[in-house]
């Protein structure tokens, strides 16, 4: 923030499990870095950290994955987003494996129309409202409309698509509950 670097955002793994110490750790931290921010916002006039900036538009968050964007392999497979092809990696002759994938360059472009609205409309039930953890239905959270967990990156730590591990959940509510803090303190 001191050299003047405007857009730094916080991005946290959720790939290995964070236990209850770490989850209190990264709290406290958060609560460190959320009144350096405060201090830097009084005396320039800007907030750096774009996790504490007023969002534009809350709602529910849907993966843009085979929506706006698609991902080319080097074998030339087609899929929704750079992080599909690494999840699938072992798993080909699952039944999610064929919900996700567009097929190969060369069928995709002959077949385009009858693929991409086929494949494409199980990408877009990738939002937070279908989601759920081992304990609730993300849909019944009350910080719904301002979480935002990537499917595939909770997917990368061992559950399926549309579950979030408990401790992803713990840093979201984190991330959200500091910020909520800072936004009052601003």
């Amino acid at each position: 923030m001191e050299l003047g670097v405007l857009n730094i955002r916080l991005s946290l793994s959720i790939i290995k499990p964070w236990d209850q110490a770490s989850l209190q750790r990264l709290e406290k931290e958060m609560i460190k870095i959320s009144k350096i921010v405060l201090s830097h916002h009084e005396r320039k006039g800007n907030i750096p950290v774009i996790n504490f900036r007023d969002d534009l538009e809350k709602g529910i968050f849907s993966c843009a994955a085979g929506l706006d964007r698609l991902t080319i392999t080097p074998e030339g497979k087609i899929w929704g987003c750079y992080l599909f092809p690494e999840y699938f990696e072992g798993k080909e002759n699952s039944p999610e494996y064929q919900k996700f994938y567009f097929g190969t360059l060369d069928n995709f472009i002959e077949n385009h129309e009858n693929v991409y609205p086929r494949i494409s409309s199980n990408y877009a039930q990738l939002s937070m409202d279908n989601f759920s953890t081992p304990n609730l239905s993300c849909s019944l959270c009350s910080h719904l409309a301002n979480c935002v967990i990537c499917p595939v990156n909770a997917g990368l730590s061992g559950v399926s698509l549309g579950k979030i591990p408990h401790y992803a959940c713990e840093i979201q509510k984190i991330k959200i509950q500091t910020k909520e803090k800072f936004r009052g303190e601003l």
